[in-house]
C-alpha cells in the first residue's frame, strides 16, 4: 500500500514526534542528547524552521514547529538521517535508528498551540526525570533556552505566549509561565493518558470546526498540496541562487570571477561553507555553481576548510554578517 502524502504548507504548524527503533533508548546518554540537539539546531537554520517547543526523552523526541518554506518532510529526512549517521558512526554500528516515518499532526493556532507547548515542556516531569521546580534548568527542552533572551537562537518562537494575557517575553513572564506549568504538572496516570491521546493521536490537534474546514480545503486543493512537494526542489534551487548572488556581492565578486578563479580559492570555500551551514544546499549544486568540481570533492574541501582555515578567513567573517532570514 502506498504511503499517504503528508500535508505540508508554508503556513504549517506541526507536532512532530518519533521513537527509537524497537523503542530503544537512543537518547539515554548525554552524548546522544547533545548530538541530536546540535543536529536539530542545524536543521532549524538550514530549513528556516520556527520552533515553539522541543523535548528529548530517553527513547523519543517531540517538536512543535512552523515551516515557512513548506519543507517539513525534507527537513525531517535530513534531521533524522544526519543524526542516525553521526550516532552510528560514534557507536560503530549500522541499521535503522528510528522506528520509521516520523509522525506529524497539524496544530490549530491559539489555545491548542499553547496546550501543546505546555505538554511538550512537561514531558520530563510526567516521566519522573525531573520535578517541575527544576524544569527550567533541565537542558533538553526548549524551556531551558527561551528565558535566555539575549543569547537564544532566532528560530526559537515564543509567539504562542500571545494567546495568554498574563504571559510576555520577559524574565517576569517566564517566571509566571513556570508557575503555570507547576499547576498543570500532573502525574496522574489517567490524566497523562488523556493528554497523550489528545496531543499524539490522529492527524490534527484542534477544534472540530478547524478540522472540518481544513479537511474541506485540502480536498478542494489537492493539486496545490502536491505542487508544494513537487516544486520544493525547484524552489530550493531558486533560493540558493539568490543567496549565492548576495554572497558574491558581499565579497565584491561576480559570476565571471567564478569562472576565472580556481576551484579551491578561499572566497569560494567561504561561500560554500556559509550556504551549507544555513541551507539544505547540495554539494553537487555547489560544485556546479561555484566551479569547484564534483560534489564529493566539494564536500571534503569544505570540511577541511572549516576545520583548518575558516576561523581566520576574512571572507568568512564578512559573510557571517549576512542574516539570510532577512533576505
Amino acid at each position: 500500500m502506498p504511503r499517504k502524502p503528508r500535508i505540508e504548507s508554508n503556513q504549517g504548524l506541526y507536532h512532530v514526534l518519533n521513537r527509537g527503533n524497537y523503542r530503544s533508548q537512543i537518547f539515554e546518554s548525554e552524548g546522544a542528547k547533545k548530538s541530536f540537539h546540535r543536529t536539530l539546531f542545524e536543521a532549524c537554520e538550514k530549513f528556516s524552521w520556527e520552533v515553539s517547543a522541543f523535548c528529548l526523552m530517553s527513547n523519543h523526541f517531540h517538536l512543535c514547529l512552523g515551516t515557512p518554506r513548506g519543507n517539513l518532510s525534507e527537513g525531517m529526512r535530513w534531521l533524522q538521517a544526519t543524526f542516525a549517521m553521526r550516532f552510528n558512526r560514534f557507536r560503530k554500528e549500522n541499521g535503522h535508528l528510528f522506528q520509521g516515518r516520523f509522525k506529524s499532526l497539524i496544530v490549530e493556532p491559539g489555545r491548542h498551540w499553547r496546550d501543546l507547548v505546555d505538554y511538550i515542556h512537561l514531558n520530563p516531569v510526567r516521566a519522573g526525570i525531573v520535578d517541575v521546580v527544576a524544569l527550567r534548568k533541565y537542558p533538553w527542552t526548549s524551556l531551558y533556552y527561551f528565558p535566555k533572551r539575549k543569547s537564544r537562537s532566532e528560530f526559537l518562537d515564543c509567539s504562542w505566549m500571545d494567546f495568554d494575557d498574563v504571559l510576555e517575553d520577559t524574565q517576569g513572564g517566564w517566571t509566571r509561565y513556570s508557575n503555570l506549568l507547576a499547576i498543570k504538572g500532573t502525574v496522574d496516570r489517567k490524566d497523562i493518558e488523556a493528554l497523550d491521546q489528545r496531543m499524539c493521536r490522529g492527524w490534527c490537534i484542534g477544534e472540530k470546526k478547524f478540522k472540518k474546514e481544513l479537511a474541506r480545503d485540502l480536498l478542494a486543493n489537492q493539486a496545490v498540496v502536491r505542487l508544494e512537494t513537487e516544486a520544493l526542489a525547484e524552489l530550493n534551487r531558486t533560493e540558493w541562487d539568490v543567496l549565492l548572488e548576495v554572497c558574491l556581492k558581499a565579497l565584491g565578486k561576480t559570476r565571471e570571477d567564478l569562472q576565472r578563479d580556481g576551484n579551491s580559492v578561499n572566497w569560494k570555500k567561504a561561500i560554500a561553507s556559509r550556504l551549507r551551514e544555513s541551507t539544505s544546499v547540495k554539494s553537487a549544486w555547489l560544485g556546479d555553481k561555484l566551479q569547484m568540481g564534483q560534489g564529493r570533492n566539494v564536500n571534503s574541501t569544505i570540511s577541511y576548510y572549516e576545520r583548518e582555515n575558516k576561523k581566520n578567513c576574512q571572507f568568512a567573517k564578512r559573510l557571517e554578517r549576512i542574516n539570510f532570514r532577512d533576505i
